[in-house]
């Protein structure tokens, strides 16, 4: 009769020890997992200033601000200082930049890395848009000051 009792003591006991330890994994588990910050969907992010796609996109975006200044030179990217993009439909390029303006007067047909950079510095920042779809780079907005 006492091992009866040992045994139904002992089973009864089971329920208990089994529900501790499924609290213990279920706590682990809690434990693992941990909020952590994601950025939505077509937010900005920082990209590094020297990589080659934000060389390329830069460059673009002087090439087209060549196109619409109103000086007489070719100005020449110097520096990429900050980049910036956001992923939506398209992708848009924030960028901050200095260019340098060029001895190169735009009368001529050259090769503007054959150029000399003459004195005049600015310090501009660049919006541009590129569409997947027509795999074309768009300067949306540009600001430049000395």
């Amino acid at each position: 009769m006492a091992f009866i009792k040992k045994i139904l003591l002992f089973f009864s006991l089971m329920p208990v020890f089994v529900l501790s330890e499924s609290d213990q994994i279920v706590e682990d588990v809690i434990e693992e997992i941990k909020p952590r910050y994601i950025k939505p969907v077509g937010a900005p992010f920082r990209m590094d200033p020297n990589s080659p796609e934000i060389q390329n996109v830069a460059n673009n975006a002087v090439a087209e601000y060549n196109k619409i200044s109103r000086g007489k030179n070719y100005f020449i990217l110097l520096n990429v200082t900050s980049a910036e993009a956001q992923v939506t439909n398209t992708i848009t390029y924030k960028l901050n930049a200095e260019i340098g303006r060029s001895k190169c007067k735009k009368s001529e047909d050259i090769n503007l890395k054959a150029c000399a950079l003459g004195k005049k510095r600015l310090n501009c920042h660049f919006e541009i848009q590129f569409h997947p779809s027509k795999n074309k780079n768009a300067l949306i907005d540009s600001k430049c000051k000395k």
